[in-house]
C-alpha cells in the first residue's frame, strides 16, 4: 500500500511540473504562433487593431480586453469601466513580448487578469507593421529610427486607444526601446501631457554612456550597418535560416561555456539564476526585424553622451531631444545589474526629469536583475509584475483625474 501510494504521489509530482512548466512560459508548439493566436490559445479574449500613421505607416495592436476568467461578452462589455493601458516593446520585439512568459508570469495576461483593458502596439518594423505604398523590400521602407516611433507611432497608437475605449487618458508602459520612444514623443508631442495618466518605464534607454565602448567599435571601427548595407542587408532581419543556425551554435543550458550566453551577458548583464535556457531559444527564435537606422541612433547617444536627435545623422550636430516636455508622472524602474541601462545613467536621467515632473524611482530587488529580466525572468511575476501591478493602481486612483 504504501509503495502504491508513492508511486501514485510520485507520478503527481511529475504532472504537476510539467503543468507548471506547460503554464510558465510558450511551449515550442506556440514558439512561432502569432501574438493574436498566440493570447487565444490561452483562453484570453484578443482583438486585432489597425492604426494608420501620419507618414503611412501601418501598425498592428492587439488588445486583450479582459481577464481569461471573465465572462465572453462583447469587448465594450468586457473593457466598460476598466483602465486602459498601452504598452510598448524593446529593440528586435513586438507585442508578443508582454505574453511569452505565459499565462501565469506575463505582465499582458497578469493586467488583463487584474482588471485592465491591456492594448499591446507594435512599432514600425517589426512583422507586424507595414506601409500604405512601400514594400518591405524597399530600402525607403527602413528609413527610420526612434525618432519616427515617437513622432509618429505612440501618437497614433495612443489616439486609436483612446478613440475606441472612450476614455480620455490612458497609462503608458514601455521596456527599452518602448521607453526611448516616449521620451523622444513627449519632446515633440507636449500637448499630449493631456492624455496621459503616467508613464512607466522598465529599464529606460536614455543614456548610453556605459555603452560607448561597442558603440565605438561596432559604429566607428568597423561601421558595420554600412558594411551590411553595401552586401545588400537593407536591415538587421533575421531570417529563419540564421536563427536555426544560431539554435544550433548556441548551447544555453550551459551558459558558463557557451558563446553566445558570454555574449549576451556582456550587453545585459549575467543572471544565470533568472534564466531559463528555452527561453533564451525562444528570444531567438521570435526575435523581430529592426533598421540599422535604430542601431546607429542608439550609437549616437552612447557615442556623445547626450540624448540626441537623428535630424543631421549619426556624425552630425548634437541636438539634444526636450526632456523639459516630459511633463506627465514618471516611474523609472531599474535592473540593479543592467548593463546597458546602468543605475547611474538612470538617475541622470531622473534628475534631469524631476526639473519638470514628479519621479518615482525604483528597483528590482533581485541583486543580478539584468536588462532581458523586465520581461523573460524565471520569477518575473513575483520581482516585477506583481509589484508593478500594485502600484499602476495607485498611479490611476493618484492621477487619472487631474
Amino acid at each position: 500500500m504504501t509503495i502504491m501510494c508513492n508511486k501514485i504521489l510520485s507520478v503527481s509530482l511529475v504532472l504537476l511540473f510539467i503543468v507548471m512548466r506547460s503554464e510558465s512560459q510558450i511551449s515550442k508548439n506556440e514558439m512561432f504562433m502569432s501574438t493574436p493566436k498566440l493570447i487565444a490559445s490561452n483562453d484570453y479574449p484578443v482583438e486585432r487593431h489597425q492604426v494608420t500613421t501620419r507618414d503611412d505607416y501601418i501598425l498592428q495592436m492587439h488588445r486583450i480586453p479582459a481577464g481569461r476568467r471573465s465572462p465572453r461578452k462583447t469587448a465594450d462589455q468586457q473593457s466598460k469601466g476598466k483602465n486602459a493601458l498601452l504598452l510598448i516593446h524593446g529593440l528586435f520585439g513586438s507585442s508578443g513580448d508582454f505574453i511569452t512568459m505565459g499565462r501565469k508570469k506575463s505582465l499582458g495576461y497578469m493586467l488583463a487578469d487584474a482588471g485592465f483593458d491591456v492594448w499591446l502596439g507594435n512599432l514600425r518594423g517589426n512583422y507586424y507593421t507595414g506601409h500604405r505604398t512601400l514594400n518591405r523590400s524597399d530600402p525607403r521602407f527602413w528609413e527610420f529610427s526612434f525618432e519616427e516611433h515617437g513622432k509618429y507611432d505612440a501618437p497614433a497608437m495612443i489616439d486609436k486607444v483612446l478613440n475606441v475605449t472612450g476614455h480620455q487618458k490612458i497609462i503608458y508602459i514601455g521596456y527599452s526601446m518602448g521607453t526611448t520612444t516616449f521620451f523622444t514623443f513627449m519632446s515633440s508631442h507636449p500637448e499630449y501631457k493631456s492624455k496621459i495618466v503616467s508613464f512607466i518605464a522598465l529599464a529606460p534607454a536614455v543614456y548610453l554612456d556605459n555603452v560607448k565602448p561597442l558603440a565605438t567599435m561596432f559604429l566607428k571601427n568597423m561601421n558595420i550597418p554600412d558594411i551590411m548595407r553595401s552586401r545588400g542587408f537593407i536591415s538587421a532581419t533575421f531570417e529563419p535560416e540564421f536563427k536555426k543556425f544560431l539554435g544550433t551554435l548556441c548551447n544555453f543550458r550551459n551558459p558558463k561555456t557557451d558563446v553566445c550566453s558570454s555574449l549576451i551577458n556582456l550587453v545585459v548583464g549575467e543572471d544565470n539564476e533568472q534564466t531559463d535556457p528555452d527561453v533564451r531559444y525562444m528570444l531567438v527564435a521570435r526575435m523581430e526585424p529592426a533598421s540599422w537606422r535604430q542601431i546607429e541612433h542608439y550609437g549616437k547617444i552612447a557615442l556623445t553622451g547626450e540624448f540626441t536627435s537623428w535630424e543631421d545623422g549619426l556624425w552630425g550636430a548634437v541636438k539634444p531631444y526636450n526632456l523639459s516636455n516630459v511633463q506627465v508622472p514618471v516611474t523609472l524602474i531599474l535592473g540593479e545589474n543592467d548593463q546597458l541601462t546602468e543605475r547611474a545613467q538612470i538617475m541622470r536621467l531622473a534628475e534631469k526629469l524631476n526639473r519638470t515632473t514628479s519621479v518615482h524611482l525604483k528597483s528590482c530587488i533581485w541583486p543580478k536583475f539584468n536588462h532581458l529580466d523586465f520581461n523573460f525572468a524565471i520569477d518575473v511575476d513575483k520581482l516585477v509584475n506583481k509589484p508593478l501591478i500594485k502600484h499602476i493602481n495607485v498611479l490611476f486612483n493618484k492621477y487619472a483625474y487631474n
